[in-house]
């Protein structure tokens, strides 16, 4: 299994001794087997120390996690491909445009459980970029009929934009993300009460 995050975690109490990294995801024995050290029921820190290249998370945890869920966030994110992966970032940082700066664990759950919600162009990294592949690929970003010489003369950077803003998708490290339909909100729904609108 791929490592996601790797976590500091220690009692909350002051003076403990009993800190430990650990990689996320871990099995669930495992993880049993680590609160059981650290003392059932006492409240732990837990911290994010390496992102493993999911900058795009950093700052934006929020402060008090509860390692089984962060683990469980792990687990999801490990069973992602790079498409997927793609449309993860892409939803966090549709999240983050819409003014959110801190994501609920339960939040990024769904995300991840969403990741099949969005539609993915790989490689593709700017407005210029988008507007060719659109473009190339025959999207209704033009009047039809147009001449061929007219697509030498294109402003590609305007009709990506246009596009990128009008769909609302945005560029990740993976290519463009739009979101097609629906989040699947049922993990925050079952615990953490109603979250954010599921709508494109």
């Amino acid at each position: 299994m791929s490592k996601i995050f790797v976590v500091y975690v220690s009692p909350l109490e002051m003076g403990s001794t009993e800190d430990k990294l650990v990689d996320l995801p871990m099995e669930q024995e495992t993880l049993s087997a680590l609160l059981l050290e650290m003392g059932p029921d006492r409240p732990l820190y837990v911290e994010v120390s390496d992102y493993c290249g999911r900058d795009f998370l950093m700052e934006h945890l929020p402060e008090d996690m509860d390692l089984t869920e962060l683990n469980l966030l792990a687990g999801k994110l490990a069973a992602l491909d790079p498409t997927q992966e793609a449309a993860f970032e892409g939803l966090v940082l549709m999240d983050l445009d819409k003014g959110q700066t801190e994501l609920p664990l339960c939040r990024l759950i769904d995300l991840a459980n969403s990741a099949d919600c969005c539609h993915v162009a790989p490689g593709v990294g700017n407005d210029e970029q988008l507007g060719r592949f659109y473009v190339d690929n025959d999207f209704p970003v033009l009047p039809p009929g147009l001449p061929e010489e007219v697509y030498e003369v294109l402003d590609y950077a305007a009709i990506g934009r246009k596009a990128r803003m009008e769909e609302g998708g945005v560029f990740t490290s993976g290519g463009y993300v739009v979101q097609h339909s629906d989040l699947d909100v049922s993990y925050s729904q079952a615990r953490c009460g109603p979250q954010m609108e599921v709508r494109p």
